[in-house]
């Protein structure tokens, strides 16, 4: 048995609620990671610049990443589209292992929804501590 999770992340409080999706139980765990604005560090390596899609469907992107040129290894890519630098691709790496992989889609600029950033009342009691995947 697996349980499933709905995170919000509050950078701003430097806090992350966990909510189990069946049962709306709820931990408020501290963020100790920073924001991560998903774009181009300034500090980024140019990779290489490709269309994705199919003939006629096609767009622009380019990927970049943290690798420093005296360096084989990366422990960020990111692909990004030409025109208006949407995020398309994000990968960490650690130890040779994929540590997370996002995949952006259906984008829409701007938040149409503020209160999905509103924790449900069951946070008000919160556990302390992370909730596990498995029952």
């Amino acid at each position: 048995c697996f349980r499933f999770f709905e995170y919000i992340l509050l950078y701003k409080d430097a806090v992350m609620f966990q909510i189990e999706q069946v049962t709306k139980l709820c931990s408020k765990i501290a963020l100790t990671e920073p924001w991560d604005p998903y774009d181009i560090p300034a500090n980024s390596t140019y990779e290489d610049q490709y269309y994705i899609g199919g003939p006629g469907d096609e767009v622009m992107v380019q990927e970049w990443s943290d690798r420093k040129p005296a360096r084989k290894l990366e422990s960020w890519v990111g692909i990004y589209t030409v025109k208006d630098c949407y995020p398309v691709q994000e990968t960490y790496t650690k130890n040779y292992s994929v540590t997370t992989s996002t995949r952006f889609f259906d984008i829409h600029p701007g938040i149409a929804d503020p209160s999905i950033f509103t924790p449900p009342s069951t946070c008000q009691t919160a556990q302390l501590t992370r909730m596990k995947d498995e029952c």
